[in-house]
């Protein structure tokens, strides 16, 4: 009976896992963006994913002002996964005197786990 109950587990435990790697747009499809720089390359109309760790899910959303896709990087703001709700906090990693690209931006749950990200999905040829 133990041996049947580890079986449906571990055959849960790879379909959880296969399920988001099947859900999503392929990783030659996006780009993670992790620089204030790269943020301020985006504009309105460009597509970007927010991909959490948490739920497992990738959501796309479409930027709609230059504004809005610097608040993805400024220190101290929130994002809000669209799915399952967490807060996320952008937190800035590297040298805290030096904004040059040393700096990346990141995404931590109220634990400080680094927990969500932003891709930028590529534009259809």
């Amino acid at each position: 009976m133990k041996t049947i109950a580890k079986m449906i587990l571990i055959a849960g435990l790879i379909a959880g896992v296969a399920v988001p790697v099947i859900a999503g747009p392929g990783p030659d499809s996006w780009q993670q963006i992790k620089t204030p720089e790269q943020f301020s390359n985006l504009k309105a109309g460009d597509k970007v994913l927010y991909v959490c760790n948490q739920c497992q899910t990738v959501t796309e959303k479409t930027i709609t002002s230059q504004a809005e896709a610097m608040d993805h990087c400024k220190e101290g703001a929130t994002l809000t996964c669209p799915s399952c709700k967490i807060k996320v906090k952008v937190v800035m990693k590297g040298p805290p005197k030096n904004p040059m690209p040393t700096r990346e931006v990141s995404y931590v749950n109220d634990k400080g786990e680094q927990c969500f990200f932003v891709a930028k999905l590529a534009d259809k040829k």
